[in-house]
């Protein structure tokens, strides 16, 4: 067991473990590499940019011990533990396979680097070890400090690269991530950390706590999207919050911000008429325009590395950030908004790849984000009749031999099924497909074939299913109802 230090810190409102550990160990005088591997944090001479996103309780254990803090403590300096109505930090996250690696490496969490409020810094200059980093300022829709009125930075102002990061390669890609940028230099918490070049090279050493310029200052649309997103992203397991006029959970909430951001950015400029504010807009047209330049072209414009160079993904740049997100909330605001929906879903290149990602995220949103991606995307023809429009995800892999599916389901499993009130004969058809599907993960053909059903009778006797499930809440209650009739069937399968 690692000793404790003989000094420690208690962790700032709203801190997390990269500012944490930088203050701790300037306080210190020590290297932050020194903390972490003390910590049991250091993989080699790395810090792993994973631990930002969670930690497990062993390693918050340690952390607690070395830092003299509580394990509670320890978890709320992590970004999960901050934000856990946020699904890109969720590792249950339905129909993902995520891991703190992979979620580490979504460009929907700022794990490269740190957006930031330069009067923020300056206002905790007093606290013990130095000024404190928000952990808010790491997630992609926080854009704008309230307390200043004012839009955040996100380059250090000297040498350009994006704030807490080990900055670019010459192609334009991101250095190797890491919790602390340059973790074996000793530096104030608020000085730019960023090396021009490998070995020795000097560090920038920008103090990124004082003001350069005029702050941008956010419309009032922009301000009230940043809140209704920050409400979400805190919300707890059992609270809703409201989408397209219907009341769901934050994490469905949030994979209809991700598709809504995605269908605006891929048919763009067809959404610019929603929001008519043509200085936010402009901010939008040109990140979008920089995105749909060749390579290399795409990297010069941009200049804000990965986060931004697909369509799936927000800018890294607060203003367009800003901008997308008030668009994108003004949509999910509207009850009717499905209508704006449909037209940009509609709009989408028919050869876009966002089609088969949003295919795979659709039930994963709200029931109405689902109908809308369902009825405005078309599906490639093949033999068995169209791609289905509510995919069924693999949530149940492993966990049921698929040899004990039956193509009828016992009365006793269909229970769940009974209390929809969906065309009964077609629904019993449907869901030992799905049930198979679950299990295995194959396509509905395949998990068909595998079941025995004639492959030419798919699509006739899906047909009034997929009109019930169009309906707003039926796509949502028919999952429920299938992970209900999957628990029964594992609970009664031979144990092994």
């Amino acid at each position: 067991m690692t000793a404790p230090l003989p000094r420690s810190l208690d962790p700032a409102p709203g801190e997390v473990l990269p500012g944490y550990l930088l203050r701790l160990a300037h306080r210190l005088a020590v290297a932050p590499r020194d903390v972490g591997h003390l910590c049991g944090l250091t993989t080699g001479s790395n810090l792993p940019a994973r631990h930002l996103v969670c930690l497990n309780d062993a390693q918050a254990q340690q952390v607690a011990d070395v830092c003299r803090l509580h394990p509670a403590e320890v978890h709320a300096l992590t970004l999960a533990g901050q934000a856990p109505g946020y699904t890109a930090l969720r590792i249950d996250d339905p129909g993902r396979h995520q891991s703190p690696t992979s979620m580490a490496n979504d460009g929907w969490v700022l794990t490269a680097f740190s957006r930031y409020c330069p009067d923020c810094l300056t206002e905790t200059n007093h606290v013990p070890g130095g000024p404190v980093w928000q952990g808010s300022w790491r997630l992609p829709h926080t854009y704008l400090c309230e307390r200043h009125n004012r839009l955040l930075a996100w380059q250090c102002p000297a040498c350009q690269t994006p704030a807490f990061s080990n900055g670019y390669r010459s192609d334009g890609r991101w250095r190797p991530t890491q919790l602390i940028p340059a973790p074996g230099l000793r530096l104030d918490p608020a000085r730019c950390r960023h090396r021009t070049g490998g070995g020795r090279v000097v560090t920038c050493g920008q103090p990124l706590d004082q003001r350069t310029g005029p702050a941008p200052r956010p419309t009032p649309a922009m301000t009230h999207a940043h809140r209704r997103l920050a409400e979400a992203a805190t919300a707890g397991t059992d609270q809703e919050v409201t989408s397209l006029g219907q009341q769901v959970s934050a994490q469905r909430f949030f994979n209809d911000v991700r598709t809504t951001v995605s269908a605006i950015r891929g048919s763009w400029p067809v959404a610019r008429e929603v929001l008519a504010d043509p200085g936010s807009m402009d901010a939008v047209a040109a990140h979008i325009d920089a995105l749909r330049r060749p390579h290399p072209e795409r990297t010069a414009a941009l200049g804000d590395g990965r986060v931004a160079r697909t369509f799936g993904h927000p800018p890294a740049d607060p203003v367009p950030a800003a901008a997308l997100m008030a668009l994108t909330v003004a949509i999910l605001d509207d009850p009717s908004g499905y209508h704006t929906l449909a037209r940009l879903l509609s709009a989408l290149p028919a050869t876009s790849t966002v089609h088969i990602r949003l295919r795979q995220h659709a039930p994963h949103c709200s029931s109405t984000m689902t109908a809308v991606i369902g009825r405005s995307i078309r599906s490639p023809q093949t033999a068995a009749g169209p791609l289905p429009l509510f995919p069924q995800p693999a949530t149940h892999r492993g966990r049921l031999d698929p040899r004990t599916i039956p193509i009828v389901l016992p009365e006793h499993w269909v229970a769940p099924l009974d209390e929809l009130d969906a065309p009964r004969r077609q629904l019993l058809r449907d869901a030992p497909i799905r049930l198979v599907q679950m299990v295995t993960g194959y396509s509905r053909r395949s998990a068909a074939s595998y079941l025995g059903f004639p492959l030419g009778s798919l699509h006739p006797a899906a047909d009034p299913l997929r009109a019930w499930q169009m309906q707003p809440g039926n796509a949502e209650a028919y999952q429920s109802a299938l992970h209900r009739v999957a628990e029964i069937a594992i609970a009664e399968a031979p144990r092994r």
